[in-house]
């Protein structure tokens, strides 16, 4: 019989465990009772064939886990019913230890706070009256649990020990902030995690060694045991000493009552240091009864208690979510260190004995030295950006010697809140302004204007900030109009810079008026005419005496097309130059420019035949004229009537120039004075949507289309194709683009695309254009014949035809009309389609169960509100309505024809998903429901003045509620 049966065969005697004690406690008081060590009770208790499976160091703090064998054993000699153990000792089946096999008995020792809980030693006089034994005990402490009231005693866990037990005598404050804390935990629901946060608030001031405090040092003098050396009482007794601050810290955070104190003072600002909240500061200092503690945090801008006040200033009136679990979040960089590393690292600066060497310091648990080098490699380079530049408001994307030093500061930005003190003081060394609550590009901005303060003295915000450039004048005036909302930071920058509230009420702008820079514009639009003989060599990029007059020219030119510039401006530029915006293309003004220059310098008179004293560009340009006189507007005739080129001039000189040994024609296709190829087309007309000097250059295309069209009987050209050289692809890519765009616009077609739609009926089809290349393969393929490779007369097989033509039948009912028409006329009718398929594979696509399910949403929110226009952020009932139909509007428009789903939701609400933009329906919608707002009658009034833009189906929605041209609403 091997040790550990012997040993319960002994048992006889009861050992009841404490509430909350450590199990390795109760093993060892068990093993005190048997006259044991805990080493050998645990061997005992796990032998089978004297062999002992234990694992792990035994120490003064350790725990032990053991596994249901094991656990069978201690039950059997503690003489304790198991099922009473586990309500006495937390850890007792926390673990499952596995052993060779899972019915041997293991133990599993673990030490350190990473898996063992907060524990502390048992209050000897409540474990003498409890047990009638002197044995000392060990249980598991909450932080509201340190103190035992009935003795008045701090129940101190220290690690590599079984813990300290201090007497209170002379600091009876400690035993009044538990029950203090006792009460905060019944009364706040918030008071546990706002106690963890106030403990590393006090932590943190404790590290600061204030020399104002007075209340610390005499409480840490007063309960020290007898032999313990000073420096290590400071660490073991910071909790017990900072405990009744560290309560009333947690109540004042815990209180809803500060937290909306502090959201209405931020007035929607994120504090940039703590003296932004002084209700917080006050309240604390009149807290804890340390007036001086107001002075020492109105500076503070990094630490526990500022990442708070900074989440709390976020998440104002947000009860649940993100906001308040980031609000009760302690940063790793924020928490106390463990007493563990903090005697550690006490040892390692006082070493014992006086040794020569003192060791390497301990990394602090969750840091990196790697993250630590690469930080100091980055404020290397950012100490060099601030010396140069004295300021570290860096751009994304600045680079420093090749290092990436604004993406390296933007991720300090990001980090800033859980960034150690160290850190945060470097950069702030640097910049004290390295990371602000207004974005970067308002600091660099400042910073231009106290370089300009410091070189030529301060500003003038009443004078209209003379001195400075037009940007950072503007920028200075905007602050002023905008004063009253600044940060309260950024108000006093400002004040360096000279502008107080004051000046900023009585600040001017810094721009010119209006009306003298249009005068200026003028002045150098004028000048440039008379020196050139027009507006028309104004190209974008001229600039005249330093002046960007060709933007500005360009602005009008694009004012004037989209008719939103004032007549008087307009009038005042036609007196220049009547042609400064022709209706024709600007190009021809500045051929036609040159064209006169270059008359005028031969002297002027009449054009002489072949224009012998111009230019070769001159002469090829008049040329084109003669040729094309016929397609230009009135205005353009008049202007080349000028230069002498007149309708007969122009069809005398319009006969090419003869070469030598070529026949002469006769000229017989002329009619009267004109060429023959305007018998057929009025002197002066214009097609609609067709540029003259772009309609040769459609007839050239036009050619190549149909000598395609002539050899592969339609026009659904792939983009690559060229036709004799000609990017015929490209070419019909870009007339379909523009006839969409025009569709989409509401505009009518361009009467000249009706020759490509004589060519090709569908050369620019609603749906797919891939979709129209396989129709038209099919239809030259099976028009020539597959053989007897067919069912129901329709190809059959895996190779392309014969999927396409399978994939069609499939989809059939899901076609657009025209497309079912298409294949109708190659045989794929509904008849053929079914026989094709099979009765197996011949049923319809139909709605999911899913999407019935997501219909009946569709439907209850149709009947409540008449229409299908739900946002896309829009829920009815918890279900995301909007989302939902913002999901099968991209489907049913990526899709070629209609799916069974859109049609059910077209039932509904024939405009679930308009041609148009979803914004005119929600405004739509908006209007039709509450005619009577100011945004309604904005609406309606810009629909009148759109009217002719608009959509035919919505001029009849328009009309369906009352609204139209020259009428007023009426409901």
């Amino acid at each position: 019989m091997g040790g550990g049966r012997l040993l319960l065969a002994a048992g006889a005697f009861r050992v009841a465990p404490l509430q909350g004690e450590m199990t390795l406690s109760f093993l060892r008081r068990i093993a005190d009772r048997y006259g044991l060590t805990v080493r050998s009770l645990l061997s005992a208790v796990t032998e089978v064939a004297d062999q002992q499976d234990v694992v792990g160091v035994l120490q003064g703090d350790s725990e032990v886990f053991l596994n249901a064998a094991a656990r069978d054993r201690v039950a059997a000699l503690c003489r304790v019913p198991q099922v009473g153990l586990p309500r006495a000792l937390p850890a007792w089946m926390r673990e499952e230890p596995l052993g060779a096999s899972k019915e041997r008995p293991a133990a599993r020792l673990h030490n350190g706070v990473e898996t063992v809980a907060a524990w502390g030693p048992a209050c000897p006089s409540c474990v003498a009256a409890r047990t009638g034994r002197g044995a000392p005990a060990r249980v598991y402490l909450a932080a509201h649990q340190r103190v035992c009231p009935r003795h008045r005693c701090w129940l101190m866990g220290v690690p590599g020990s079984g813990g300290h037990v201090v007497g209170l005598a002379g600091c009876l404050e400690v035993v009044r902030a538990q029950e203090d804390h006792r009460r905060l935990l019944r009364r706040s629901p918030v008071a546990g995690s706002a106690f963890e946060v106030a403990e590393a608030v006090t932590a943190w001031w404790w590290a600061q060694k204030w020399p104002q405090e007075t209340t610390w040092p005499a409480r840490l003098c007063a309960p020290v045991p007898e032999g313990v050396e000073p420096g290590r009482w400071r660490v073991l007794a910071r909790g017990l000493v900072t405990y009744p601050e560290t309560v009333a810290v947690a109540g004042m955070l815990a209180e809803q009552t500060m937290r909306r104190r502090i959201a209405t003072q931020v007035r929607g600002h994120l504090p940039f240091s703590l003296g932004d909240l002084p209700v917080l500061i006050s309240e604390l200092a009149c807290c804890l009864r340390r007036p001086w503690l107001t002075e020492c945090l109105t500076s503070c801008m990094d630490g526990p208690l500022f990442a708070w006040a900074h989440q709390c200033s976020k998440a104002a009136g947000v009860r649940d979510g993100d906001g308040q679990r980031l609000l009760w979040k302690v940063h790793p960089a924020h928490r106390p260190r463990p007493l563990a590393d903090e005697l550690a690292q006490h040892l390692q600066e006082v070493p014992d004995g006086g040794a020569s060497e003192a060791p390497v310091l301990k990394r602090r648990r969750g840091h990196s030295r790697q993250a630590d080098a690469a930080f100091e490699a980055g404020l290397t380079r950012a100490g060099a950006y601030a010396a140069a530049r004295g300021h570290l408001a860096t751009q994304a994307d600045t680079l420093q010697d090749g290092f990436p030093l604004g993406a390296w500061m933007t991720n300090q930005r990001m980090l800033r809140l859980g960034m150690p003190a160290w850190r945060s003081a470097a950069l702030r060394a640097l910049d004290p302004y390295w990371d602000t609550p207004w974005p970067t590009l308002w600091q660099r901005t400042y910073h231009q204007a106290r370089c300009h303060v410091a070189e030529q003295g301060p500003l003038d915000a009443r004078g209209g900030f003379p001195g400075t450039g037009l940007s950072l004048g503007e920028w200075l005036y905007l602050q002023c109009t905008r004063y009253p909302d600044l940060h309260p930071e950024q108000q006093r920058l400002l004040a360096r810079l000279g502008i107080d509230a004051a000046a900023a009420r009585d600040a001017r702008p810094r721009r010119r008026s209006q009306r003298a820079g249009e005068q200026e514009a003028l002045a150098h639009a004028r000048a440039w005419a008379s020196e050139h003989g027009s507006l028309a060599g104004v190209s974008v990029s001229t600039v005249h005496e330093d002046y960007p007059l060709g933007r500005w020219l360009s602005d009008r030119r694009g004012q004037m097309g989209r008719g939103v510039l004032s007549p008087d401006r307009a009038e005042a530029l036609a007196r220049i130059d009547p042609w400064w915006r022709p209706p024709w293309h600007l190009r021809w003004q500045r051929s036609y420019e040159h064209a006169r220059q270059q008359l005028q310098q031969a002297g002027g008179g009449e054009l002489v035949a072949g224009f012998p004293l111009m230019d070769r560009p001159a002469q090829e340009w008049l040329r084109i004229q003669q040729r094309r006189y016929h397609l230009l507007l009135p205005g353009q005739h008049d202007l080349l009537d000028q230069l002498g080129l007149k309708p007969e001039t122009a069809s005398a000189s319009a006969a090419p120039v003869r070469a030598p040994g070529r026949p002469q024609r006769d000229g017989a296709g002329a009619v009267g004075c004109l060429p023959a190829v305007a018998q057929h087309r009025p002197l002066g007309v214009l097609r609609v949507g067709q540029r003259p000097d772009h309609r040769a250059r459609f007839d050239s295309a036009l050619v190549h289309a149909r000598a395609w069209a002539d050899v592969h009987r339609h026009l659904a050209v792939p983009r690559d194709t060229r036709q004799s050289g000609f990017a015929l692809g490209m070419w019909l890519f870009s007339q379909r683009n523009r006839a969409k765009q025009r569709a989409r616009k509401g505009k009518p077609a361009s009467p000249h695309l009706k020759q490509l739609a004589a060519i090709d009926p569908w050369w620019n089809p609603p749906w797919d254009l891939h979709w129209q290349r396989n129709y038209y393969r099919a239809r030259d393929s099976m028009r020539a014949g597959r053989g007897a490779d067919t069912v129901g007369g329709l190809p059959v097989g895996k190779d392309a035809l014969g999927i396409w033509v399978k994939r069609q039948c499939t989809l059939y009912e899901s076609l657009h009309p025209d497309q079912q028409r298409l294949l109708a006329a190659i045989g794929i009718t509904p008849e053929a389609a079914q026989a094709r398929v099979g009765p197996r594979e011949s049923r319809r696509l139909t709605t999911t169960p899913r999407f019935d399910t997501d219909v009946a949403h569709a439907r209850s929110y149709t009947a409540r509100h008449g229409h299908l226009a739900a946002h896309v952020g829009e829920q009815h009932e918890g279900f995301p309505i909007g989302r939902w139909l913002a999901e099968h509007r991209q489907r049913a428009r990526k899709k070629s024809g209609t799916s069974p789903q859109a049609r059910v939701l077209a039932s509904l609400d024939p405009w679930w998903n308009p041609p148009w933009p979803m914004r005119w329906q929600y405004a739509y919608h908006h209007t039709r429901t509450h005619p009577d707002t100011p945004r309604a009658a904005r609406w309606i009034t810009a629909q009148r003045q759109a009217w002719p833009l608009l959509h035919p189906d919505q001029q009849q929605l328009l009309a369906d509620i009352g609204i139209s041209v020259g009428r007023q609403l009426s409901f």
